[in-house]
């Protein structure tokens, strides 16, 4: 199967499969074509809730027998006209924009890619700075649908959970502060969660069982906090190192979060002070965003305009905080995160 079909394929996946709904009206061969292709992601949804078992290399058998022609011409032309959505939202720099482009058009909109100027119109529907409940109506106008806003906003929600985008990060092949910040702000939007020991993981039955059995501790992963994670079914998850990791260990090549990648060993909220260059007391810490802020046995991310963004719990998730009368006793520069300027900002 061509990079490019399971390109198309994968951004199918993710919002088809977070809606049991949608899974009863979609055909057994076209399920196996998603499951195979985007294993990865779909093993840790919530939806499957870790209690289904997927013998790949048969449904792989089956894609080869009976997926016909037809089928595959179909997701090639939702996988370019997608593709050129993303790049004219690009051209416009509303590369922020293509998680709520894929799920109008996978759902609604599919059905048009072959209209004269599709792309247009639907480019011409996203704005700077525009809600989501404004993008839906420009839509309803311009192609004349009946999308209702609270469906789309649970389609949302669902995805934006498990969702990793780079799109319009500073440099994509080296890890530096600013676009830490960038990856702290959008897991704090995306509503990511906490457990304990987690550094990027989508939540499920099997990864609480199993990190609560390797931090029995009722502080840890264990006894309430067992309970109380499930609410971060089908998001991903951090502790508060871990939100660091998370970006430190993610490979954009692969859309894989990798322990011990790019150069980063592991380390524990207290123990990253051993790799430390640069740092001090939070009395002398500079304006810089993507510095470590840190108290004993926990640290949070400084993302710039006076605030931190921390997972703070598991009650809580990745949350975004007051620098000021946190509690934090100490800033650090992050052993092998390179520290560059803001150009944007000095304009």
């Amino acid at each position: 199967m061509s990079a490019t079909i399971g390109a198309a394929l994968k951004k199918i996946a993710v919002s088809l499969l977070t809606d049991k709904k949608v899974l009863k009206t979609i055909s057994g061969i076209v399920i196996g074509i998603i499951i195979v292709v985007v294993m990865p992601i779909i093993a840790v949804i919530s939806i499957f809730n870790g209690s289904m078992n997927i013998d790949t290399d048969k449904l792989n058998q089956s894609i080869q027998q009976n997926i016909s022609d037809e089928q595959m011409e179909k997701f090639q032309l939702i996988n370019d006209t997608m593709s050129e959505v993303e790049t004219q939202l690009d051209k416009k720099k509303l590369s922020d924009c293509n998680t709520q482009a894929e799920v109008i058009y996978l759902f609604f909109l599919s059905d048009k890619s072959k209209d004269k100027d599709f792309v247009k119109n639907f480019v011409s529907c996203f704005k700077k700075n525009q809600s989501d409940e404004d993008l839906i109506k420009a839509v309803n106008a311009k192609f004349g649908t009946e999308i209702e806003y609270a469906e789309f906003q649970k389609m949302m929600q669902s995805i934006k959970g498990a969702e990793i985008s780079m799109s319009g990060f500073t440099d994509k092949t080296t890890k530096n502060n600013l676009d830490l910040v960038r990856w702290c702000e959008n897991a704090y939007k995306n509503g990511w969660g906490y457990v304990y020991g987690g550094y990027g993981q989508i939540c499920t039955k099997q990864y609480l069982d199993q990190q609560a059995s390797l931090y029995p501790g009722n502080n840890e992963a264990g006894g309430e906090m067992r309970t109380i994670g499930e609410k971060w079914f089908g998001k991903r998850v951090v502790d508060c190192i871990g939100l660091i990791k998370s970006y430190a260990w993610y490979n954009d090549d692969t859309g894989e979060i990798v322990a011990g990648s790019n150069g980063f060993t592991d380390c524990g909220a207290n123990t990253i002070w051993n790799n430390v260059k640069e740092g001090g007391a939070i009395s002398t810490m500079p304006d810089i965003p993507g510095l470590a802020v840190w108290m004993d046995g926990h640290i949070g991310v400084y993302v710039g305009n006076g605030e931190v963004v921390e997972a703070q719990g598991t009650a809580y998730g990745v949350v975004k905080t007051q620098l000021k009368n946190r509690g934090w006793t100490k800033w650090m520069k992050i052993p092998n995160i390179k520290y560059i300027e803001d150009k944007e900002s000095k304009k």
